[in-house]
């Protein structure tokens, strides 16, 4: 499949201009993601005491807030499919700068449910789903940086964000420190003005124009690198992905280098979402990622919400240990956003990584409630934390070998929707069996849940190995 660039500037994928657009991802991934799951634990202790309401009331507006967030995930994937990664971007950074601003003015709870709770929410998903989108168009040959580093962004926020905005609240007041974080998200704006994408209408591939460039030793290089990809199994550039498919992929790709550029803006226009959608809902192995999702994402929610209590009540550890728990458990996410860039020069095929890694957490997870001595929930956390953050930073990966290029914001989407689903459902289902007995009986039935997700991915992944060998 070709690819078309704009002339306005002229882009070659991971070169020059390419890298600018990942530090913008990076630094929208930290005023987004980073900063919703950063500041919503102060916020639900700030609205209680500005609003004069119960924790749990409280809390109500944060819960609409992350719901959203991944509710909206499939209308925001939508819009880049339809508009783009830069208007898209652009609209999210709008919405989060007018609910902040306007939440400064809030008085009554449901202002906050509106302004914060849906309408920044709104901003956080397009926002998110975009800056994401964006890395897919800009890079082939360091595609696996450009992810893990953008996702590098949300975990340095999640640590710095806390600290920045206890600090805003007890110095200016919850007003004002609320109408100030609108300004950090101006940050969306620019970085929206700034995504250039691939455009179909120019008469003009990207191979020719790095083989014009460089004499041909980049493009022949590109390409020999993006078909071994696809025979080794793990590609963005078709939807069949094994060796078996390599001869069906290898004809498209010399098809669409044929076809005139009319022939590529037509057959595109001629593509709608609802296709899109049912060209995905066809693939088994989309299906076996969906439900995986919600597995996981099951598991490490409940873990968050019920380790902190578990500590307290269950085992011998003070309250400044606690705290210092929460404190290794985040260090413990940087270092392993840190490992997966540091692993993003390797070749491998990453639902590998995926699955050891959601498979290790949701192991520790059940391990957890047996842990008693304060240096065994250390070493058990900071293991959890590891292999959450190399997760997390590797789903773009992930997410790029199992569809086309061009649909990978669609399965982004459906996935954060699946993830939605598996945090409301899965962890309310966990947290209740907690409730009714105790704690770590809902701890060990998330982690069994979070192990049976990543064992429904096995198939994919022999399937996998044998089209390789062939």
């Amino acid at each position: 499949m070709a690819c078309y660039l704009s002339s306005e500037p002229k882009l070659q994928k991971d070169k020059g201009y390419a890298w600018l657009i990942m530090v913008l991802s990076f630094l929208s991934h930290f005023v987004s993601i980073g900063f919703t799951f950063g500041v919503i634990g102060n916020l639900t202790t700030i609205h209680s005491q500005f609003f004069n309401i119960g924790l749990q009331q409280s809390s109500l507006i944060g819960n609409i807030h992350t719901t959203t967030v991944f509710l909206f995930a499939p209308v925001a994937s939508i819009l880049v499919k339809k508009a783009g990664c830069r208007m898209t971007q652009i609209f999210g950074g709008i919405c989060l700068i007018l609910g902040l601003s306007l939440l400064s003015l809030a008085t009554k709870q449901w202002h906050a449910i509106c302004l914060f709770g849906i309408l920044a929410g709104m901003g956080v998903s397009t926002t998110y789903v975009a800056s994401s989108s964006i890395l897919s168009v800009h890079f082939l040959k360091y595609q696996y940086f450009a992810f893990s580093f953008a996702s590098l962004g949300s975990f340095i926020g999640n640590s710095v964000w806390p600290m920045l905005c206890q600090y805003l609240f007890d110095t200016m007041g919850y007003s004002r420190a609320v109408a100030y974080f609108s300004i950090f998200h101006i940050l969306h704006v620019i970085a929206g003005l700034s995504f250039c994408e691939v455009s179909q209408s120019e008469s003009e591939p990207i191979d020719e124009k790095i083989s014009e460039a460089e004499g041909g030793v980049d493009a022949a290089g590109d390409k020999k690198l993006e078909l071994s990809i696809i025979d080794g199994g793990y590609s963005n550039h078709a939807f069949k992905n094994t060796g078996e498919d390599a001869e069906e992929n290898k004809k498209e790709e010399t098809d669409s280098e044929d076809a005139s550029p009319a022939t590529v803006q037509q057959t595109d226009a001629s593509s709608s979402v609802s296709k899109s959608l049912l060209a995905l809902a066809r693939l088994p192995k989309v299906w076996m990622l969906l439900v995986n999702f919600l597995l996981w994402n099951s598991c490490s929610n409940t873990f968050h919400i019920l380790i902190n209590d578990y500590l307290m009540k269950y085992t011998d550890l003070a309250d400044t240990d606690v705290t210092w728990a929460v404190v290794v458990l985040g260090i413990a996410k940087i270092v392993g956003s840190l490992l997966v860039v540091a692993l993003s020069s390797l070749q491998f095929d990453r639902l590998n990584l995926h699955f050891f890694t959601v498979i290790l957490y949701s192991v520790m997870t059940v391990v957890v409630p047996y842990c008693t001595g304060k240096e065994s929930c250390y070493a058990v956390i900071a293991v959890f934390g590891m292999s959450f953050a190399m997760s997390i930073s590797n789903l773009l990966a992930v997410v790029t070998e199992f569809c086309h290029v061009d649909l990978i914001p669609l399965l982004f989407g459906l996935l954060l929707l699946s993830e939605s689903v598996g945090g409301l459902a899965g962890t309310s289902l966990y947290t209740l069996l907690a409730v009714k007995t105790e704690e770590q009986y809902g701890l060990v039935l998330a982690g069994c849940a979070g192990v049976l997700g990543s064992l429904l991915l096995l198939p994919e992944m022999i399937r996998r190995v044998r089209g390789r060998e062939k």
